[in-house]
């Protein structure tokens, strides 16, 4: 969301308190902010639908872009603050950047259409997920200990450890016979 998306929502919430209904001066402050909000979303609308349209590299490409052009702006708010506090102004310029960051920040507000469209966007991916993922087949059980009867009747009875990856008995045998 933008800032302006932002305060229609704060309007809106405003707008409960039956004070600030009945207050006419303050209209043509809604109105504006009204269709500021409209232009932020349709311009968002625009934005979505051409990147809809690119193709899959394009869209590595045009994310990559809109990040760096995030990053700059914020070094850019990070030199005027800097610069401000060099000539012993960065204390509003400081203010200033945080009072933008949180009038735009999309936690601020609450959006239901949005938040619809996360959980719908959620629950496909888990449904997705869910039916992808292979099934694993069971283990067999290990034989930890197997029981033999020798020609006597005696048990024998030889365990996991018991057996000689090695053949050290087997070479033995070899070696003795040479």
């Amino acid at each position: 969301m933008g800032f302006f998306n932002n305060m229609k929502h704060i309007k809106d919430k405003a707008l409960e308190n039956e004070k600030i209904q009945n207050m006419e001066q303050l209209q043509v402050v809604f109105d504006a902010i009204d269709d500021q909000a409209e232009r932020e979303d349709e311009k968002k609308l625009k934005e979505k639908e051409y990147y809809e349209s690119l193709t899959p590299e394009q869209k590595i490409e045009y994310n990559r872009i809109k990040k760096r052009n995030k990053n700059l702006k914020r070094l850019g708010m990070y030199g005027l603050t800097a610069a401000g506090m060099a000539t012993g102004v960065g204390i509003p310029v400081m203010m200033a950047a945080n009072i933008g960051t949180i009038l735009s920040d999309d936690s601020l507000t609450y959006d239901e259409e949005k938040h619809q469209e996360k959980l719908k966007k959620s629950q496909n991916r888990r449904s997705n997920s869910s039916s992808q993922t292979p099934t694993k087949k069971q283990k067999k059980p290990r034989e930890y200990f197997t029981i033999d009867y020798d020609s006597n009747g005696f048990p024998e009875v030889s365990t996991l450890v018991d057996f000689d990856p090695y053949l050290l008995d087997f070479r033995y045998e070899e070696l003795i016979k040479d």
